[in-house]
């Protein structure tokens, strides 16, 4: 039986394998996250923990999983894990940035536009983290009190020299809603590559677009499904997985014995179609949960697009660190790849292109 294989994201995108971000501190806003060791093994590069829900954080909530926890720590191990609990083989592109990261969620995973414009103004009342990149994969809902305040938040961050990135959303024919739809943000929506590097056979990810403001929004596309990304250790989630694979690796040895080994040579039919119903009722439990791995599943959705796109800004302020936030929305989406047959009101300047942006931004440094 064929097991899911993924591409990490770099390969996937073709993006320069030695150019992973080192020395750039990029910040993640989310509902809630876990210390997992793709950020904290060999070398930790979770710098800060910070919620912006309470004057003093819970560390329990950090250092145990939660429920809320794992959205945000995918979102940043999509961006910056290291791949650890897998030998590097789902590493993102910025794999040797330091991290930051900031919890807005509430209630196991509630959204409150007042504490998202406090988490995005985190970079400004400690400005010594020298963060460069600020990434929100969450939305404000229309009517939230703060539904303005949290704009103008993103908008106080970019003047102040840091990138904000935020997911668009998932519902076509929706607008895009704070902090996605500041007009300083960089808005990412979603990119099916249909697991061909031809971009001819590309098709949108249902995303939203637009604004209440009327600002032309997503600004680029990324890859919104298959994404892998790590699971939270010790949660059912994970605790399934391990045995999953672990049977599913059994039964693939008993096959194989039943055809080429003399000890099973007398086996019936109805013990090989035993096994085969078992394999196939296993291997499509494995797909039902998206596992990939013992330890990693595939994830969808612009919630990732967002930190993938993040993640090659990361690249560009690498090679060169001049770089300001309009430098890297106007380098990514003039790099970018326009989708034949698609509204630019759809997809902005088309399919991020890693290379290409940061061939871009080394042109830009010299």
């Amino acid at each position: 039986m064929a097991r899911p294989q993924l591409l990490s994201i770099p390969e996937r995108l073709d993006a320069y394998p030695d150019v992973t971000g080192e020395g750039i501190v990029m910040a993640f806003v989310d509902v809630g996250f876990y210390p997992h060791p793709d950020l904290m093994r060999p070398k930790r590069r979770i710098k800060v923990y910070a919620d912006a829900t309470v004057d003093v954080p819970e560390g329990r909530d950090f250092f145990s999983p939660q429920t809320s926890s794992w959205h945000g720590t995918m979102t940043a191990c999509s961006a910056c894990g290291n791949g650890y609990r897998s030998g590097g083989s789902y590493r993102g592109i910025a794999s040797d940035a330091e991290v930051v990261l900031i919890k807005a969620g509430v209630d196991g995973g509630r959204v409150m536009g007042q504490h998202v414009a406090h988490a995005l103004r985190f970079p400004l009342r400690y400005p010594e983290l020298n963060i460069r990149i600020l990434n929100v994969s969450l939305g404000v809902n229309d009517g939230d009190p703060a539904y303005a305040d949290v704009e103008r938040a993103v908008e106080e961050v970019v003047a102040a020299g840091i990138t904000v990135f935020a997911a668009a959303g998932n519902v076509p024919g929706r607008h895009v809603n704070p902090p996605g739809s500041s007009p300083s943000a960089i808005t990412v929506g979603g990119q099916h590559d249909r697991f061909s590097p031809d971009s001819d056979n590309d098709r949108v990810w249902p995303s939203s677009h637009g604004s209440k403001t009327g600002v032309g929004k997503p600004d680029l596309l990324a890859p919104a499904i298959w994404v892998p990304a790590p699971m939270l250790p010790g949660t059912l989630t994970a605790r399934e997985a391990a045995p999953l694979f672990q049977t599913l690796s059994i039964l693939e040895e008993l096959s194989a014995e039943h055809g080429f080994s003399e000890r099973h040579s007398l086996s019936t039919p109805a013990e090989r179609a035993e096994i085969g119903e078992l394999m196939r009722a296993v291997g499509g439990r494995i797909a039902k949960q998206k596992y990939i791995s013992p330890d990693y599943q595939h994830v969808d959705g612009t919630s990732f697009a967002s930190p993938i796109a993040a993640s090659v800004a990361a690249q560009m302020l690498e090679v060169a660190p001049g770089l300001t936030p309009a430098d890297i929305k106007h380098g990514l989406c003039e790099t970018a790849a326009k989708l034949r047959d698609v509204a630019d009101e759809v997809q902005g300047a088309g399919i991020l292109r890693p290379r290409a942006a940061v061939d871009w931004a080394r042109a830009r440094n010299r």
